[in-house]
């Protein structure tokens, strides 16, 4: 009878890890619960800003302000888009019956990082019509009175405050995505993603 050949194995994989199936499922329901939280965060912030920017838009085409009060109203589009696509884009996915955890937890981080690398395109993009019909509109009203260098001077400052905003709204995005990039690597490294950011 020959020697098992499990004993060279075991001394060629001393180091070998598994991953336990219980960690990798509180690892999923902990990433999926930090997803829900964000996206019920971006929608109570959403529901707030409805009301102001129609109500405002509501205000503005009753005084006759057909072009500041169609620019609110282009912004709370926005926002609806921007609601849609949270839903569309960065939602949670659900765990097929047949699908490995980690399989799931690879695709689950997949879509956050693309999601968050594509925030310039589907949550600051939709905003933008509205944003820079509102400061055209109100820059050219400035400039009829004061003239275009006043009225240019005057928008600078909330100009360089809401594109700031966005910045940092992108950067804080870009930062997330580089730590889900990180967690899908160390996926990889267990052997359950193919997958490179």
């Amino acid at each position: 009878m020959s020697p098992s050949p499990l004993p060279l194995w075991t001394a060629a994989a001393s180091d070998a890890t598994f991953t336990d199936p219980a960690a990798c499922a509180a690892r999923a329901s902990a990433f999926e619960r930090q997803i829900a939280r964000r996206n019920r965060r971006e929608r109570i912030a959403g529901v707030i800003q409805l009301p102001f920017w129609g109500g405002l838009g509501a205000f503005f085409l009753w005084q006759g302000e057909w072009l500041i009060g169609l620019s609110m109203m282009l912004i709370g589009a926005g926002v609806l888009v921007v609601f849609r696509n949270l839903a569309r884009r960065a939602g949670n996915i659900e765990q097929r019956p047949e699908e490995a955890c980690l399989a799931h937890l690879e695709r689950q981080y997949r879509r956050q990082y693309e999601a968050l690398r594509s925030v310039p395109a589907w949550y600051i993009g939709p905003l933008l019509p509205g944003v820079f019909a509102l400061f055209a509109t109100v820059t050219a009203g400035v400039a009829e009175s004061k003239g275009w260098i006043a009225a240019l001077e005057g928008a600078l400052w909330p100009f360089t405050l809401t594109f700031g905003l966005f910045a940092i709204v992108i950067r804080l995005n870009i930062v997330a995505a580089r730590a889900i990039a990180a967690d899908l690597e160390r996926l990889k490294a267990l052997g359950g993603s193919s997958y490179r950011p």
